[in-house]
């Protein structure tokens, strides 16, 4: 069960903290990176405070600057803290090899993504070497009712984690394709954990299938889900199957490594 968040006090805030929260939530809104002056007048914040908050998460990694043009951009520390670790390992060190060897066997992009509350969260992607092919940004949160990385964090794992992150979900449809009836969804999820992967026929995104299987740690917890990703011409529904089985047994290596 989740605690309450407790009511926050603005006279109790640091203005130091406020000035960094502030910071990391405005970089994470502007992609493109943002000057100081970008960042002082957007959040009115003195150059001076700006400069030293920016300089302090520099240093941890949290943020970096590109020399050129002195643009801020987040670092990625702060997605390095969000990836599951498995004792002393690291969940896409152990994994980079595999997704590489994956896009490679497969032809087509690959990923892994993690679970963050009711979303997924890509932290390592290869894209194809095709002309043509689908490209996500690392740390892209999607939900997990429409695609088939999320779908293996409604499918796989403990039941009660399944069924709590299943209400967190808003089921919206993106297009006719969608899955946005509860039992319907169900039905779908238990046929993808019998046959150990799950698909996606373009219910998110026009003209995109793809296909996901399990990563799990040494005490069997699910950590993350990878994903076998293309345009619909290249990965027919009758690729599926096949796609789906190179998944998992990438996936099945990957979860070795995490075991050694």
């Amino acid at each position: 069960m989740i605690a309450a968040t407790p009511a926050v006090n603005p006279k109790a805030m640091a203005p130091s903290t406020d000035g960094c929260l502030a910071i990391l939530e405005l970089l994470g809104q502007n992609q493109q990176g943002m000057t100081l002056t970008d960042i002082c007048r957007e959040l009115g914040l003195t150059k001076n405070m700006a400069f030293r908050i920016l300089n302090d998460m520099a240093s941890r990694e949290y943020v970096v600057r590109s020399e050129p043009d002195k643009r801020y951009f987040l670092g990625g520390k702060l997605l390095q803290l969000g990836v599951p670790r498995a004792g002393d390992r690291n969940l896409v060190d152990e994994a980079a090899p595999e997704v590489r060897a994956l896009r490679d066997e497969c032809d087509e992009s690959v990923g892994l993504l993690v679970p963050i509350g009711g979303e997924a969260v890509l932290v390592y992607f290869q894209p194809s070497r095709q002309p043509i092919r689908t490209i996500y940004d690392i740390g892209v949160r999607i939900p997990l009712h429409s695609n088939a990385p999320g779908k293996i964090f409604l499918a796989f794992g403990e039941r009660e984690e399944r069924r709590r992150r299943m209400k967190m979900q808003a089921l919206r449809r993106f297009n006719p394709r969608t899955i946005v009836d509860p039992k319907e969804l169900e039905r779908h999820l238990a046929e993808a954990r019998a046959k150990g992967y799950t698909i996606d026929r373009a219910e998110e995104i026009e003209g995109c299938h793809c296909v996901a299987a399990p990563v799990y740690d040494p005490e069997n917890r699910l950590v993350a889900a990878v994903v076998i990703t293309g345009p619909s011409e290249r990965i027919p529904e009758d690729k599926f199957d096949p796609l789906g089985r190179m998944a998992v047994e990438a996936a099945a290596r990957i979860s070795a490594r995490l075991r050694k």
